[in-house]
């Protein structure tokens, strides 16, 4: 009888459990189910701010600290690793590609893939070049395009859809040298960036001389808030947090590198810069790094300039990831603008999978005079997070033609420089041009002869206002 009686006791407690189980798991589901609803709501709304009045103060007060259950990765990139090739089919077994042709072709624009471009004043102007259309990945969609030429939708058929972000005032394009030419007043309108987040989209631009923010749905197709902008680059944190990067290294007095604001400008947070202040004085100066900000699964992650450590970011805390030790070779932020920069460790790209975290840097500064003189070295290298070691990549090619390594016959290597990683898939974009700069370069001989020949038939079949994705699964 005893025993029969604590059978029962055994078998009413895992009862117990078990509905109180279903009970948890029904609420969140409810609760899941509520918050969608709302959000849905809110992308159903139109609401225009012209002016932007906060609560008073600042609602959490600044919080750094580590996750016991995941404290930092230090990372050693001080000295050379172990060579390792990195191959992605060990962790991607499937390859997709979309084309997509500019919306924008028939009056002479197309993507940009290590473009030039030329920003012509009244009294002057600048140039640069290695600009590139960016593509962000949502549920069933993409977005592609850049600040001279707006941003398009497309489906995953490569089917224009609608632009999300239309340029007032087109720059001239011309395909034959690649080049994109912007004549800037006072009065222009201008697309200053766009942050991706799933099927949110944050927008910014300045407009009749003022910046403005546009908060945007793309499955609603609708701009659900559009309000004065606020100081810094802006990146979506949420459908209705955001964060501001305002740091500027030359500046010499103390002030925060972030802000995070929900959507109607109440400050939730800031984070105060800690990084040495520089002198600069009078004259040019230099500024090799601009910090890192890119997205691990929907968590927003960032590295200051200069800084060794990479945080994943939230509304009220940054919570280190990873370290990396450059060690002697680290600069200080006055070495970095004013002095010698030889054998000092600067920081390229970042990009984080499942599985890597591979890092882009170079000793002394990339500038056209320091790739032609030789004086800045190029180096490619990876974090193992299952292996926990760091490994490099030997390549003496820069980084607009890196590629990595994939042994599926049916991909191409991955372009790094435009890469991205959304729901565990990883892919990277190429124009027609790109595609035959990889044709053209020293490491084209070293790809197997069905990839060389995939490679030449993709590019063959592009026009010059294509652009191709590849899509990692």
């Amino acid at each position: 009888m005893k025993t029969k009686s604590i059978f029962i006791l055994l078998l009413c407690g895992a009862t117990v459990l078990t509905t109180c189980k279903n009970k948890k798991q029904t609420l969140e589901d409810s609760e899941e189910k509520q918050e969608q609803v709302r959000l849905e709501a809110l992308y159903s709304t139109e609401e225009t701010l012209d002016t932007i009045i906060p609560n008073p103060g600042i609602k959490y007060p600044e919080k750094r600290g580590i996750d016991s259950q995941n404290p930092p990765v230090e990372i050693n990139i001080e000295n050379p690793a172990e060579n390792r090739e990195l191959d992605l089919n060990q962790y991607y077994s499937q390859v997709e590609y979309v084309k997509i042709t500019h919306p924008l072709s028939e009056k002479g624009v197309a993507f940009m893939g290590n473009s030039k471009y030329m920003v012509n004043y009244e009294q002057g102007g600048s140039m640069g070049n290695g600009a590139n259309s960016r593509v962000y990945l949502a549920e069933n969609k993409l977005i592609a395009g850049d600040n001279f030429f707006g941003y398009h939708c497309f489906d995953m058929q490569g089917n224009f859809i609608y632009t999300v972000a239309a340029k007032n005032g087109l720059p001239e394009f011309d395909v034959k040298s690649n080049t994109a030419t912007m004549f800037w007043t006072p009065e222009s309108e201008t697309i200053q960036g766009v942050s991706v987040l799933n099927d949110n989209c944050l927008i910014a631009r300045v407009v009749n001389r003022k910046g403005r923010f546009t908060f945007h749905n793309l499955n609603s197709q609708n701009n659900y808030l559009s309000r004065p902008a606020s100081q810094g680059v802006p990146i979506l944190i949420s459908p209705e947090t955001y964060v501001t990067n305002i740091y500027n290294p030359a500046y010499t007095g103390i002030t925060p590198i972030l802000y995070v604001f929900d959507i109607k400008g109440d400050t939730l947070s800031l984070f105060m810069n800690y990084n040495p202040l520089a002198d600069i004085g009078r004259g040019n100066y230099t500024n090799p790094e601009t910090g890192d900000f890119y997205r691990y699964g929907n968590q927003l992650t960032m590295r200051q300039a200069y800084n060794d450590t990479i945080f994943r970011v939230s509304v009220d805390k940054l919570t280190p990831a990873f370290v990396l030790n450059s060690g002697s070779k680290k600069p200080d932020v006055q070495t970095a603008l004013k002095g010698d920069k030889k054998g000092k460790i600067f920081i390229e790209k970042l990009l984080e999978t499942d599985d890597f975290l591979f890092i882009i840097h170079t000793e002394d500064y990339d500038s056209p005079n320091n790739r032609e003189k030789g004086a800045v070295k190029f180096f490619y290298s990876y974090y193992d997070k299952k292996a926990g070691k760091r490994y490099s990549v030997p390549s003496t090619v820069f980084p607009e033609v890196f590629t990595l390594k994939n042994s599926n016959l049916e991909a191409i290597p991955l372009i790094l420089s435009n890469a991205g990683v959304y729901n565990k898939q990883l892919y990277s974009s190429y124009t027609k041009r790109q595609l035959k700069e990889i044709m053209d370069s020293a490491v084209f001989a070293s790809f197997p002869s069905a990839q060389q020949e995939k490679l030449t038939l993709l590019h063959d079949e592009m026009t010059d206002y294509e652009l191709l994705i590849m899509i990692l699964k």
